[in-house]
């Protein structure tokens, strides 16, 4: 049982209406993540600033889908995980590299596994990125300022995917990827 309550528009704080407003405006309904994240105002505004400004980053499309499918995968968060699995296959991410971000990375171009090991490093860095990292990632041919919304990107996701944990958010119908296999790989593989 969850410690939280899966807001509507009628139940939610105050400050939270128009945060929720956006997701009905963007999605058609209230992903049920939004509606455990808007008890606090703050938390979902962060949220979803966070978000807009990694959408409008320097990063592809396939590269956003890694950062994000990739912390869902460290953090263990199946929502995270089927939600941007959905949202890549919506933006026109190739279902093979979807497909081998959650479940066989090995399948990757040597520039998204470069992408996936730093993002591995940042999501278990505790605030101590070492500098092999970020050599590894610039040698990739990624800039510094790719580097820097990978982080942005992470930090994000770590925002959801620690309230998914204390929600049990349930995946909403819409975001259910069919060819999600589960949590198969070992952490860094």
């Amino acid at each position: 049982m969850t410690v939280l309550k899966r807001h509507t528009l009628d139940s939610t704080p105050h400050k939270s209406k128009p945060l929720l407003q956006s997701s009905i405006d963007n999605f058609g309904w209230i992903p049920n993540q939004s509606a455990y994240m808007s008890e606090s105002p703050s938390l979902l505004a962060a949220y979803q600033s966070a978000h807009d400004l990694f959408i409008d980053s320097s990063l592809s499309e396939e590269q956003k889908a890694l950062v994000w499918m990739t912390t869902g995968i460290e953090n263990s968060c199946e929502y995270t995980v089927q939600a941007h699995a959905f949202i890549a296959l919506s933006n026109g991410v190739d279902a093979a590299v979807v497909d081998a971000i959650a479940h066989d990375p090995s399948r990757l171009s040597p520039q998204l596994s470069a992408l996936r090991s730093f993002t591995l490093e940042v999501i278990h860095a505790r605030g101590h990125l070492g500098q092999a990292a970020i050599d590894a990632v610039l040698r990739a041919g990624f800039s510094q300022q790719n580097m820097l919304d990978v982080v942005l990107g992470v930090s994000q996701k770590n925002m959801s995917t620690i309230v998914n944990a204390i929600a049990g958010t349930e995946i909403d119908t819409a975001f259910q990827w069919a060819g999600f296999k589960g949590f198969k790989q070992a952490s860094g593989g």
